[in-house]
Order: C-alpha cells, then structure tokens, then sequence
C-alpha cells in the first residue's frame, strides 16, 4: 500500500527521511543533552508518524487518491503535534500530574494510540494491529474475562494515561529498543550497502561456500553467531550483520522472509553462545552462585547443538528447495575478491573490536559507519558526496519504517500486560495447573516464557522469569543451576516467537520480508530453545560439569544425532525429499535419541539407520529405471 510520491510532496518525504536518518545517526554517536531519554523517543515516533501516514495509503485502492492523501497530510500533523505536545510536557507530568492527567494530555495519549494501531495496520497488515486492539479491549473488560484471565478492569482514562501519557506502553522500552538500537544500524546497512561494502561481502561469501548448498547462509550463520556472542541485543546484531549477509543469502535464492529468519535466530541462538552469552549470562551467575566460568562451560554444549541444528536445518532446506552451489565458471576467487576490497575487513574488525572494549551498542554502530565512509572513499565510485550522503541517510529513515511502525503497537501489547498484570496472573495459574508433574510444568512454563517475553529486553525477560517460575521448578526437585539455565534460554522464545518477535521483526526489516512470516519460519529454525529445556532437566548431562566421561559421551552422541534427525524431519529433506510417512518415522527416532539411555539411543539410532538405508536403496532403484527408460 506504498505511495509513489513526486513533486513538492516527494521532496518533503525525502527532507523528513534524511533528517531522519541523520538525526539518529548524531544521536547515536554524539547523544542527546536537552531530555535525552523522551527526545529519543519523540524524534523516533515523530518521524516514525510522518512518513508513515505520508507513505503508507489507507488501502490499495486509495494509494492514488488525493483527498485521501490530504487526509494523511493531517493526520501526520496532528499525531506529530501529539508527541511534540509529549515531549514538553513530559516533565511537569511526572513531576505533578501522574494519575491525573489534564484533558489535553488524554486527547493526545488517544491520538497516539490510535495512530499507532492505523500505521501497524496500513505497513503490515491486520494481525498485529488487531493484536493490539485485542489487548486494549481486554485492560476495559477485565472483570468479564475468564478466571485465568480476570482483572478488575480499568477506565478509558486509567488506560490512555498508562499507555500514551507515561513510558509503561508506547513510550516504553520497545520504541527505547528501536530507536537505540535499530535506527542507529539502519543508518550503518544503507551506508554499508551505498559503500560497495555489501557487494564485497556477498562476493567474499561465494568465495568460500558458493559451491555448498545453502553455503550463504551457513556464512550468515557463523558470522552472526561469532559477533553476537559479545553483544547482548539480538536486535542490534541483526541490524549489524544483516546488512553484510542479507543481500548475499537474497542473490543464491533465499527468499527474503528466509533470510530475515536465519538472521533472527543466529542473533537469538549468539544470547547463550559462550565466551560472552549477553548481559544476562552475568545475572544468571548472581543469582545461582555458581562461578561465571563454570556457566560458560555448562553451556557449550547446548549452545554449539542449537548452531548445529541450525546450520543443519539451512543445508537441508536449500536441498529441498533446490538450491545448488554456484558453477565452476561463476565462483569467484577469494584473492581477486580480497584484493578489490579488502579493506572492508576492517568494519567486521572495528565492530568487534569497539564492543569487546566496552562501546555501548549505538556508539559501535556510529564509528562503524564512519569506518564504512572511509572504506566508500577509497574508491571513486563509490565516495560520499554530500548529495549521496543526505540520499543514504533518507534511504536509511525509509526502510526503517517496516520495523518501526510496529514500535507503538507492540508498546500498547506490552503496556497492556504490564497494566493488567496478565503475565504474572498467567503464570501463577498455569503453573498450578500442573499439580506437581514436572513434564507439564516445562511445558506451561515454555508458554509462560512466551507471555512475560513479550516485547522484552532478553535480560528483563530472564529476570521475571527468574522470579516466577525458576523458584516453582526448583521446588519440583530441579537443581538451581539446572532451572536457571532452563529459563536463561526460555527468556530468548519472545525473540523468534510470534506474535510480538522483535529480532524477527528486525530480520524483516533488512530483508524487505513480511515479519509475521518471518517470524513463524525464526520459530522452526530455532526449535532447539524449546527442546533444549527438557534437556537441562531429563538429559543435565548435556552441560558436562558434575558428571562422569561415559554418560557425557553417550548422551551428546546421541543428542547430535538427534539434532540432525530433527532438523531433516522439520524441513522435509534427508537424501531426498520426504514425505509424510518419512518425516514421521525420523521424528520417532529422533525422539528415541534424545531420550537419556543407552538402550533407547540404540533403539533411535536403529531407526534412523534403516530409515537410511531404505532411502538410499529407493533413490538407486529410482536412478536405474530412470536410465533404463
């Protein structure tokens, strides 16, 4: 529903795209003096605002119609008339009015709401906006919910206030999240793109995996999953890597929904990948007293299981779909490639570096874009002119806007949990629902995850988490450590997980792909944050520490063995592609390697095997008609 804008109107959405773009790369680097925190906020929905209503046309059939478009002309002025009015008045509002907030401060906490519901729904569809409706409705009926559910309800008052006037919803933590961390690497990719830095990745990526199936994602997924073990946001790591392993994933055939999932879930998966593991990892150490460099070793393992499952799932989906390596005639050779840019190593380099040295994650996004300036310079081509400057940074407030427009709507979905107290209704009825079974409790405590999730910060996630259900499992006879670790990687489904998936949604961004669809193909691909949890409670030895060599040995056999029957019965492809039947009957032996045993690991391993050889033996006999005929 995209508008074709030309003429005066054309130049002022490029105006506000640039400023857009500039602004949060000044912020990023330079920060803000004058009210930091709201002026963050404000500039991101203010832009966010304008260009939407400007870009985005009520419907298809409207996307040329010019009373229409006069409409929207107003409708962004007044909705960024709305969050200026916010901006100043912010102060004296906490200061003296919370909880009685003037006529005029509800007026514009509407309008806020109402356009960020509209924006969500002209950029992505209905689903996330009638999500957010859903949950405004559920904070004025809440004494008519079903008892799991019950509240006693609030005002149409109490709500605009909490959601629109304080920083509980819209201007909450998610549009803190966007406008930290996403719109500082939106400007970095469209510096990186305009630079010939993402050409010079792609090529690098041909170079060393063209030949393998699937092997420009497999680049993707190590490269995300090395620089996001020092990082503690998987949104930020998607947005500074996927810029460099989008566009090479795009040009070998993935589609663009693909591609933006393989980036969500490697940035996920990078949360508990030692030597690093996010901020959570030290939190995790706190609160269960075990050393920090024991919690590295226990999970290890795990960790390198999910990138397995990953890089397994990726290789057998590109079979499956048909993608091949390149031809010989089109590889490329890694010194050519090297010797023409070889000095955009240094941005990988210089990212790297700067958060190993303690950068904060929006300054490392800022002098990576000055690195990649610099690199644009070294050839004529490709250098800055102040025209390109300002046209890179509107390119860069532009495509913001498929991840940004979910920013107010996602806030209301959260501040609504927040307001209600929901999650932790939820979580304490569920977990009285499993009546002391330990598989049932794993199995509410993953839905649990889910709700409280919602939209958090992995380490606010954790920390809940932590609170609510760690405690109920320990009383269930699971070693602290073992539960801890169990929610630590839990508190990371809300990321890959529909419907509020936010490294998806940022996946999305980058690759031009719708998020909800995104979203849902992060979640098959990061299957492993799921099984994992059974594992830390039935299979502990999974984590090495406290056990003997022979039971470490037999159950990460069997467990890869497992990962590998998992990811060919999930994405439909071992030797072959399989059908129903097929995928079925790896799954039961999947499920008989995971189970701890050396009796049941055989009975898996049996499975497999014959499943094995069977496949062979129909593909040969298949090959030998097809010659004869």
């Amino acid at each position: 529903m995209k508008r074709s804008l030309e003429g005066n109107l054309g130049k002022v959405v490029f105006v506000l795209a640039a400023m857009f773009g500039l602004t949060f790369f000044y912020i990023s680097g330079f920060g803000l003096r004058w009210r930091p925190t709201e002026a963050n906020l404000a500039f991101f929905l203010f832009f966010t605002f304008a260009l939407s209503f400007l870009i985005y046309a009520p419907s298809k059939k409207l996307t040329t119609n010019k009373p229409a478009l006069i409409v929207d002309c107003c409708l962004a002025v007044i909705t960024c008339s709305a969050v200026i009015y916010w901006l100043f008045t912010f102060a004296t509002y906490a200061a003296t009015r919370v909880g009685n907030p003037t006529q005029l401060d509800l007026i514009c906490g509407a309008i806020v709401i109402v356009a960020s519901l509209e924006i969500a729904r002209r950029a992505l569809g209905n689903i996330l906006a009638g999500l957010g409706i859903v949950f405004l409705l559920t904070l004025y009926f809440g004494p008519h919910l079903p008892d799991i559910f019950a509240h006693r309800g609030f005002s149409v008052v109490r709500i605009i206030e909490f959601l629109a006037c304080g920083t509980g919803g819209i201007y909450g933590s998610i549009t803190a999240t966007f406008a930290t961390f996403i719109m500082p690497f939106m400007v970095f990719g469209a510096f990186l793109q305009k630079s010939g830095g993402a050409e010079f990745f792609v090529d690098i990526s041909k170079a060393l995996a063209g030949r393998i199936a699937g092997g420009s994602a497999l680049m993707s997924i190590g490269t995300t999953g090395l620089f996001g073990t020092v990082s503690g946001s998987p949104i930020a790591v998607v947005m500074a890597v996927g810029p460099f392993c989008v566009p090479m994933m795009k040009k070998a055939g993935y589609d663009s929904n693909y591609a933006g999932a393989v980036m969500a879930s490697a940035a996920t998966g990078a949360q508990f990948l030692p030597p690093v593991m996010g901020a959570g990892a030290f939190i995790l150490a706190t609160l269960t007293e075990v050393p920090y460099s024991t919690i590295l070793v226990m999970a290890l393992v795990p960790a390198l299981f999910f990138y397995m499952s990953l890089v397994a799932q990726t290789y057998f989906h590109a079979k499956r779909i048909g993608l091949s390596g390149l031809k010989p005639e089109e590889q490329l050779k890694l010194s050519d490639v090297l010797k023409k840019g070889w000095y955009f190593i240094f941005v990988l380099v210089g990212c790297t570096v700067l958060i190993a040295v303690g950068y904060s994650i929006p300054l490392m996004a800022f002098w990576a874009t000055i690195i990649i300036i610099a690199c644009g310079m070294v050839r004529k081509e490709t250098r800055f002119t102040p025209k390109k400057f300002f046209e890179t940074c509107a390119i860069a407030g532009r495509d913001s806007l498929i991840v940004g427009a979910t920013a107010g709507t996602i806030g209301i979905i959260m501040g609504s949990i927040s307001l209600s107290g929901m999650g932790i209704q939820f979580s304490a009825a569920i977990l009285s629902l499993s009546q002391g079974h330990l598989f049932t409790s794993l199995i509410l405590v993953i839905f649990i995850s889910l709700i409280v999730g919602l939209g958090l910060p992995t380490t606010a996630a954790y920390i809940i988490l932590a609170i609510l259900a760690a405690p109920a499992l320990i009383r269930l006879g699971i070693e602290p450590v073992y539960a801890h670790l169990l929610v630590f990687w839990l508190s990371m489904a809300s990321n890959v997980t529909p419907p509020v998936c936010v490294a998806a949604f940022a996946g999305a961004g980058v690759a031009g792909g719708d998020p909800m669809r995104t979203g849902m193909k992060a979640f098959v691909l990061s299957i492993y944050l799921y099984l994992m949890a059974f594992a830390f409670v039935y299979a502990p030895q999974i984590t090495l520490v406290g056990f003997d060599v022979f039971p470490v040995v037999e159950i990460i056999i069997s467990w890869a063995f497992a990962t590998i029957a998992l990811a060919a019965a999930v994405q439909g492809w071992y030797i072959k592609n399989l059908n129903i039947p097929e995928r079925l009957v790896i799954l039961a032996a999947t499920v008989f390697l995971a189970i701890p045993g050396i009796f049941s690991s055989l009975i898996g391993a049996g499975i497999l095997l014959a499943v094995t050889l069977i496949i062979r033996s129909s593909n040969k006999n298949k090959s030998v008609y097809t010659n004869i005929n």
